[in-house]
């Protein structure tokens, strides 16, 4: 019998960031069983944060909770607020033009000119009382070269509690993780706001959102879909036979990262075991991936899933060239260079450039001198991707804790795996 390991992943980080925000706005209490689940870093800082009413507000490591925050206090403050974070990576994440945005709205907002730390907080942009002077509909149009999808997630969040709502146009063809945005505009509309997109933009009408789905949808967790990559990744690389369940993730989702699924050719049917729980069978989708070439593939809907791709191809020696991904060095780290470096320290071959994105030779590695070093600069998903390698070499894994920012119970599931398998990671 092949041996077999249950999952229970932790809520999705897309869906409910999105949701605590729609909650505040609404005045609903976000129901308790929050407060007893085994939450991430990101959702947990969310979570407090949200509903804080502390003059100095810490958001972690969390992008995300920085941008959506920073609008939703833009809005709702009635005193001054500061954003604040223990990591000076955070100083350098995308926010100016999510600021210059609000600030055309009426917003109060200023980056402190000293990005110095006090008392080890960085500070990230301070925050006051909104004066809000509309007198027809506000139409913003967004920044060529917009460096964050979630600049129109923050500002679409709040666009039905503002008198008139929000018109939002953009310039450039394709917009940097599109899917993302996609998804807050699904979210609005099943929550009962009323939203029309076009090729150039997205209007949102006012109003407000609907408490009782938004109780039906914090009421019922699901897990995610990004951090579901990795044990697919642990299927795809097992050394040995397996399958792994996962009993709190559908097949089918609004989540983004489950076209994880598309860009490896993997039929949702393939994996469906229940409603909610998925099979990832080792020996069926290893045979089905060592079949599959790769020319060129797109990422820019889907740029956290990028780390974890490349991982995957180098190991399965594929030839292949990926692109949209110029952002990934706006990330928690400088995804791009760790992803070369660590690449050739396990013996690949790949390169990267603006026009033509990541290379890769689809080459044998060469040999390589263990332990092999693996940079993370306390990016969770530079640890992630990397470590599966760690049954075929051993590694020095820097900062293995960052998985907590997101998959709090990684190294606990994959140790589980190590032990289904009778295989021990190289650590």
């Amino acid at each position: 019998m092949t041996p077999q390991l249950s999952i229970t992943l932790p809520p999705s980080k897309s869906l409910y960031n999105r949701l605590f925000v729609m909650a505040r706005l609404a005045h609903r209490a976000i129901p308790l069983l929050w407060r007893q689940l085994d939450l991430c870093e990101d959702l947990a800082v969310m979570l407090h944060a949200s509903g804080s009413n502390e003059e100095r507000i810490s958001v972690g490591a969390s992008g995300t909770a920085m941008r959506l925050l920073t609008a939703l206090f833009a809005l709702t403050t009635e005193r001054e607020v500061l954003l604040v974070s223990p990591v000076r990576r955070m100083t350098e994440r995308p926010l100016a033009q999510l600021i210059a945005l609000l600030t055309q709205l009426g917003a109060n907002l200023a980056q402190p000119a000293s990005q110095e730390p006090v008392e080890g907080l960085y500070p990230l942009v301070r925050i006051r009382p909104m004066s809000l002077q509309q007198k027809g509909l506000p139409t913003l149009t967004l920044p060529s070269g917009l460096e964050s999808s979630q600049t129109v997630t923050a500002l679409l969040l709040i666009a039905p509690y503002l008198p008139h709502g929000l018109a939002l146009r953009w310039q450039d063809y394709q917009l940097p993780s599109a899917s993302y945005i996609q998804l807050t505009c699904s979210l609005m509309q099943a929550c009962g706001i009323e939203l029309t997109v076009d090729r150039h933009g997205i209007y949102v009408a006012p109003g407000a959102y609907c408490e009782a789905t938004l109780t039906h949808l914090l009421s019922n967790p699901i897990g995610d879909w990004s951090s579901a990559q990795y044990p697919l990744q642990w299927a795809l690389m097992a050394p040995r036979p397996c399958k792994l369940f996962l009993t709190n993730v559908p097949a089918q989702s609004l989540q983004p990262d489950a076209r994880a699924l598309d860009l490896l050719q993997i039929s949702p049917e393939w994996l469906s075991a229940s409603d909610d729980t998925l099979c990832f069978d080792s020996e069926l989708l290893q045979k089905h991936l060592r079949k599959l070439t790769f020319e060129s593939l797109s990422l820019s809907n889907n740029p956290d899933f990028a780390p974890t791709l490349i991982a995957l191809l180098l190991y399965y020696q594929k030839k292949a060239q990926l692109h949209g991904l110029d952002l990934l060095r706006l990330k928690e780290s400088d995804r791009i260079a760790l992803l070369l470096l660590n690449g050739e320290q396990l013996g690949y071959q790949l390169t990267y450039d603006t026009e033509s994105g990541f290379c890769l030779s689809g080459s044998a590695p060469s040999s390589v001198h263990t332990p092999v070093p693996i940079a993370t600069d306390a990016d969770h998903r530079m640890v992630m991707a990397w470590a599966p390698f760690a049954w075929y070499h051993q590694l020095q894994i820097e900062t293995p804790q960052a998985v907590d920012k997101s998959y709090p119970t990684f190294w606990r599931d994959l140790h589980k795996l190590c032990e289904v398998i009778a295989t021990p990671l190289y650590i």
